[in-house]
């Protein structure tokens, strides 16, 4: 974890360098996210291509955003929407401590990178199941293969997997209980109840023991994609099929086999529009269409 230095005296100082306008940023602003640990890895980047002694005048030139952009998109070889969000880290950092009186250096307008469209890559069933056997015959991972199967078969967001409690089972309804408590709250503060498929009922089953029935084997989000990467190359597919892919397979599945209306429930999203963004056309439900002539 990266020491955040001198914070107490912040305040009664002005700053001048990157690491100084870390350190405030993280004391009274980042520290108290829900994402603090993926803004520390973003200001980790740009210090790497900066340093911490860098000087917040320099930030203010547009020459200098563009030099960071391209040194990550080159350097790393991630996603435009990637780069645009370790990009944006910096620029809170120099709005934020600008704003509370410590500098004066305004933050230049400039363009982003074009991002691609949003990922719309989803696994079929039986890739799915490859990807669960390689984590348990290649990796010896059991608690992946869990959280693979758990999240595609419920369409679950990687936080909310991470957070949810064996309480939130329901055995005597068949349900789990997805947000709408203190401890696995979702990203629109909504709750909902998703049915255990048959699928996944003996996994829940083995966990109900547990506190979480995921977070108490990985420590974090990160943790758990790291792991998920290893098997998701070893299988072949590229960086375009992520954790949230899973999600995507969920809604495709689906789709073939019920309304969109049904899907946005149990996948909690607010408008339907969202949903239809997920829900992928297949050879399936192509036939399954056309056979209803």
């Amino acid at each position: 974890t990266t020491q955040f230095s001198n914070r107490n005296h912040l305040r009664k100082m002005r700053i001048s360098k990157w690491q100084e306008a870390v350190d405030y940023t993280w004391t009274h602003c980042w520290s108290r996210q829900k994402s603090a640990r993926t803004v520390e890895k973003r200001v980790e980047r740009i210090t790497k291509f900066c340093g911490k002694s860098f000087p917040l005048r320099k930030m203010g030139e547009t020459w200098w955003w563009h030099e960071l952009m391209t040194d990550i998109l080159n350097e790393d070889k991630v996603a435009h929407a990637t780069v645009n969000r370790a990009v944006s880290v910096g620029t809170h950092a120099l709005k934020f401590t600008k704003q509370s009186g410590l500098h004066s250096v305004r933050c230049p307008e400039f363009k982003r990178l074009k991002e691609e469209e949003a990922r719309q890559a989803w696994f079929t069933k039986d890739q799915v199941d490859h990807l669960a056997f390689l984590a348990v015959d290649i990796f010896q991972r059991e608690d992946l293969k869990d959280a693979i199967l758990f999240s595609a078969y419920t369409g679950v967001r990687q936080g909310e997997l991470l957070r949810l409690k064996s309480t939130d089972v329901n055995l005597s309804t068949n349900t789990i209980q997805i947000g709408g408590n203190k401890h696995n709250s979702t990203k629109n503060s909504k709750g909902r109840h998703v049915p255990i498929s048959d699928k996944i009922k003996p996994i829940i089953n083995n966990r109900l023991s547990n506190i979480y029935l995921f977070g108490d084997d990985w420590n974090n989000k990160d943790q758990l994609y790291g792991a998920f990467k290893k098997v998701r190359n070893l299988a072949g597919f590229d960086e375009t099929y992520c954790w949230h892919s899973l999600r995507h397979s969920n809604a495709t599945w689906l789709a073939a086999v019920d309304h969109p209306r049904a899907i946005m429930e149990l996948l909690g999203h607010s408008s339907i529009n969202t949903t239809l963004r997920y829900c992928k056309p297949t050879d399936e439900a192509l036939h399954r269409a056309v056979s209803k002539l």
